[in-house]
């Protein structure tokens, strides 16, 4: 049963902590389900009102969003107590403790940071803590590097030591930093991070935003000065995936007093201060075996005297992720744990890496099918629905439900909670996935390697082939099968295809690669209004190109002009070119009436006149091209837009009271029809802004804002918020104005979307900022 006030309560917290370390909502939710151990659908779940049936859990959320969000003590007691938490007071008294009457030593103003929460005790590494904060101290070199193998605990150590460097009761140096940044590798599908992912991070966590959309050379050169301005603490996690050169020398290079922390599998860089990581002490092993053991039912283990865990201490190095794995090795294979220990411990003193020895071995009790599914998820670039899973795998029913249960045993796969298990997703551990990939024969981008040890061409194919055929006949299902059937989806629907994109844009590439023409189209279909959406233009236009050329060979004119007048000539609009603009909407006009598709006439005239408008040419152009829309076709959808565009063009000559005319006569036109279309709520607002109806504009723009923020459309959300800072700067407060128009910056120049940044120019400008 699902709990309103503490959905409610959670968003709140949740999106505090997003606004407050500019980060997108989602990547909150998956630090969270990092931290507390669970999926981010676990978090989502949450989220829709399921209460933490887990006090610990509770107590956790609570203190995340007090550490890095916007909430206060009301806030904390409400949500406690809905979330049945008994006597929160003492909880309360931690988190929120009322301010001293005399100012401590240690009180200092917010430190700006994006690092990953810590959850539960930290368990030793105090000499390696140690060295760390050593160079941090001493700062005899810029750069620092934790070296170890996989799964030794380097990532940990990393954020440990971070957190100990903030202002606050954890506090161990002298002089804390100014601010921390954290980026990491294994936030991008290649695993490869890139100089200007960090350049962009420090940015936006040093809360200069808008220095992210600068050129590369402008972009290095005022990063720069940042952090000599501001003493930062730079960490870059997975360091031995990165091939980009550039980033490397930055990190050499970091100027001071600031100081990079990076970690890293091998000894890879020069002139650093060196801290290798190996396996934790013996006292600190056994108690993570006795622990882990108790949380997957191996009883007989965690009660088993030290001298008996010592020994499989000893065959994984005391590397806690190769317990982990070990423990689910064990319970795995049925059998006595001394005899499991012994092939275990006999297998480490003649391998390297212990990981090859206990994949090697995890791989040998895998049946075929089991194998086929391990594989098959190793395709997916992110997690994978249950139905997603089986489909690419195409093994039996019950051999499925047995080789799911087996992996997720094991600690191969991991799962998600959910009562419903048709709505259960997986995915891998990042060592699990290297391992699969390998076996399959492909690598972390998935090309094949060149020395493919693994499954065979034909076998790679056929799983490629389930790949594009499962997610095309879902586009086609989730979607539908028309062009405009997207307008009509809801948020819930936004949500499920957003959730599948990263799977859908690599299922598009090789479709197209294999001239599966009809995939192309479903697909296309799916993706080219949500990452248009999501503020990814460049994406838009990749899968209209790949749909035209789908289109044409297919012989759909009607996909083709849709994808010729929407799907590109619309992009080439906002980026301001206009002579490709004219050319895609020429070609498709043309089609358009070759076929009698008037809707696209209609729509192909109404782009046309918002060229006129942002051309400057005479109002008449853009006024004739609208008459021409709403003449051309009866279909509400297209009328909508081309009595967008009127009050569009009235408005920008200031007559506001027929504009809201306009777009109060849009709105009624998808009355009774199943179209929507939230963007109305932006464009009322400027006209009330503009007939000085002040409080019901503001109105409007939040309303965008708070419902349609996480799925809506970044230019509409990008202009809601230069209606806030025009109401701001209307209202003699230039700093909140200034705010609401960087933010407004940042959404539209990844989209390079240039009428509107014009006027958030403009904005900025009169503010001198």
């Amino acid at each position: 049963m699902t709990n309103s006030e503490f959905k409610l309560l959670l968003k709140e917290g949740i999106d505090s902590v997003a606004n407050r370390q500019g980060k997108k909502v989602s990547i909150v939710e998956e630090e969270i389900g990092e931290a507390l151990c669970v999926s981010p659908h676990t978090v989502q779940r949450w989220k829709r009102g399921y209460v933490p049936n887990d006090l610990q859990r509770l107590e956790f959320l609570t203190a995340y969003c007090q550490q890095h969000g916007r909430v206060d003590r009301t806030w904390g007691r409400r949500f406690l107590i809905q979330g049945g938490f008994p006597a929160p007071e003492a909880v309360l008294d931690r988190l929120f403790p009322a301010p001293s009457a005399q100012p401590s030593e240690r009180d200092v103003p917010r430190v700006f940071h994006n690092l990953p929460p810590r959850y539960g005790e930290f368990i030793g590494r105090e000499a390696e803590v140690s060295r760390v904060l050593e160079w941090v101290e001493t700062s005899r070199w810029p750069l620092a590097s934790i070296e170890g193998m996989g799964g030794i605990g380097k990532t940990s150590l990393a954020i440990e030591v971070a957190h100990r460097c903030l202002p606050g009761p954890n506090l161990t140096i002298a002089h804390p930093f100014d601010a921390v940044v954290w980026t990491s590798a294994r936030d991008y599908p290649d695993f490869n991070l890139r100089l200007d992912h960090v350049l962009d991070t420090i940015a936006r966590v040093l809360d200069y935003p808008h220095l992210a959309q600068l050129p590369p050379e402008q972009k290095v050169g005022a990063v720069d000065k940042l952090l000599r301005s501001h003493r930062t603490l730079l960490l870059a996690d997975n360091l031995e995936t990165v091939t980009d050169l550039a980033l490397v020398k930055f990190l050499e290079q970091i100027p001071e007093p600031s100081l990079a922390l990076v970690t890293t599998r091998y000894k890879q860089l020069r002139r650093v201060w060196d801290i290798p990581l190996y396996g934790l002490k013996d006292a600190e092993i056994l108690t993570l075996i006795r622990r882990h053991s108790h949380r997957i039912g191996l009883e007989v283990v965690a009660g088993a005297d030290d001298d008996t865990l010592q020994r499989l201490a000893a065959a994984t190095g005391n590397n806690p992720k190769a317990v982990e794995l070990s423990l689910g090795l064990i319970k795995q294979k049925g059998l006595p744990f001394h005899t499991v220990v012994d092939e275990l411990y006999r297998a480490s003193q003649m391998v390297s890496e212990v990981f090859d020895y206990i994949f090697a071995e995890a791989w040998k009790l895998l049946d075929d099918e089991t194998r086929q599914v391990l594989l098959a998820m190793s395709l997916f670039v992110s997690s994978a629905s249950r139905a997603a899973l089986a489909a690419v795998s195409k093994v039996a029913e019950f051999d499925y439900f047995k080789a799911i249960e087996q992996l997720v045993g094991m600690s191969l796969l991991e799962a998600s909670e959910a009562l419903d298990l048709s709505q259960q997703r997986y995915w891998l551990h990042p060592l699990t996935q290297i391992f699969a990939r390998h076996q399959l024969g492909v690598d972390l981008s998935l090309h094949l390697l060149r020395n493919n040890g693994g499954a065979s061409p034909q076998k790679i194919a056929e799983l490629k082939t389930n790949f594009c055929n499962f997610f095309a006949a879902w586009s086609e299902k989730k979607a539908g099968r028309g062009f405009w059937d997207f307008a009509a989806w809801n948020a819930d629907q936004y949500a499920e295809i957003h959730q599948e994109l990263p799977n859908l844009l690599i299922a598009i590439e090789w479709a197209y690669a294999h001239k599966n023409w009809g995939q192309v189209l479903a697909l296309a279909k799916a993706i080219v209004h949500p990452v248009y959406y999501q503020g990814h233009p460049d994406k838009r236009i990749k899968c209209s190109e790949y749909a035209l050329t789908a289109a044409k060979m297919l012989g759909a004119k009607e996909d083709e002009v849709w994808f010729l007048v929407h799907g590109l000539g619309s992009i080439y609009l906002l980026r301001g070119d206009y002579d490709t603009t004219e050319t895609y909407l020429s070609q498709g006009i043309q089609l358009a009436k070759e076929i009698d598709l008037r809707e696209a006439i209609a729509l192909g005239h109404t782009y046309r006149a918002y060229k006129a408008l942002q051309l400057d040419e005479e109002l008449t152009a853009a006024q004739h091209n609208v008459e021409i829309a709403l003449s051309s076709t009866q279909d509400p959808l297209f009328r909508h837009r081309a009595l967008q565009a009127a009050g569009h063009i009235a408005r920008y000559i200031h007559d506001y009271e027929q504009a809201k005319a306009y777009y109060l006569e849009s709105i009624q036109c998808l009355a009774g029809s199943p179209y929507r279309d939230p963007s109305s709520e932006v464009w009322l607002g400027f006209a009330d802004l503009g007939l000085g109806q002040h409080e019901q504009a503001v109105k409007h723009f939040r309303t965008y804002l708070d419902v349609h923020g996480k799925y809506g459309n970044h230019r509409v959300a990008a202009m809601a918020k230069l209606g806030l800072a025009l109401f701001y700067e209307a209202h003699g407060q230039p700093a909140q104005a200034a705010n609401f128009a960087h933010e407004a910056f940042d959404l539209l120049a990844p989209m390079n979307a240039q009428w509107e940044l014009r006027q958030v120019r403009e904005l900025l400008g009169r503010l001198a900022v």
